[in-house]
């Protein structure tokens, strides 16, 4: 059910029906902004928590570098650290701006759980994506993405290296400008 929440703003933001109330949208040469969501790793169906910088070169193209984490404990202990880096390029740099972006990311998952094998597995993965922003202000903007990716993946505990191919997870996070 999440997912289908998740799904369902994204397309709308995509397809512009995320509000008519008019905002300058705060896309700026030399600007900067942080970028904050939720989402799955590359890997896995776990819950990340990712935080993306921005630095506009241009009005429509950015840089873009940040990480992601997760840890849990108890039954089910898990470590999850990535990096990432890419670029955007803004197609539209309205209230709905859409984009195209590209990023290469590295993750690092460790899993050990009663009852299931242990997951030790470290992850490069290059992918594309396309989506909406939607700015309600010029400091503030929503924004969600679906894309496609390949990799490779090292499982340490098992020894085998995996490449693979497929669709991203939908994600939907928060953009705050300065």
């Amino acid at each position: 059910m999440k997912k289908l929440v998740i799904v369902t703003v994204a397309l709308l933001m995509i397809l512009g029906l995320a509000g008519g109330a008019s905002a300058a949208s705060g896309l700026n040469s030399g600007s900067m902004a942080i970028n904050v969501g939720m989402g799955n790793s590359v890997y896995g169906d776990i819950g990340v928590t990712r935080i993306t910088g921005k630095y506009f070169m241009d009005r429509d193209i950015a840089l873009l570098a940040g990480f992601g984490f997760q840890t849990s404990s108890g039954d089910y202990d898990s470590k999850f650290f990535s990096f990432q880096g890419g670029v955007r390029k803004y197609l539209k740099t309205d209230d709905l701006s859409t984009f195209a972006e590209g990023r290469i990311t590295y993750e690092k998952e460790k899993i050990n759980a009663p009852g299931f094998l242990p997951v030790d597995v470290d992850v490069i993965d290059f992918s594309v994506a396309f989506g909406a922003e939607y700015f309600f202000g010029k400091q503030f903007s929503l924004e969600g993405s679906v894309g496609v990716g390949f990799g490779t993946q090292d499982d340490n505990s098992t020894n085998e290296d995996i490449t693979y191919f497929g669709t991203r997870t939908v994600g939907v996070s928060a953009n705050f400008y300065f």
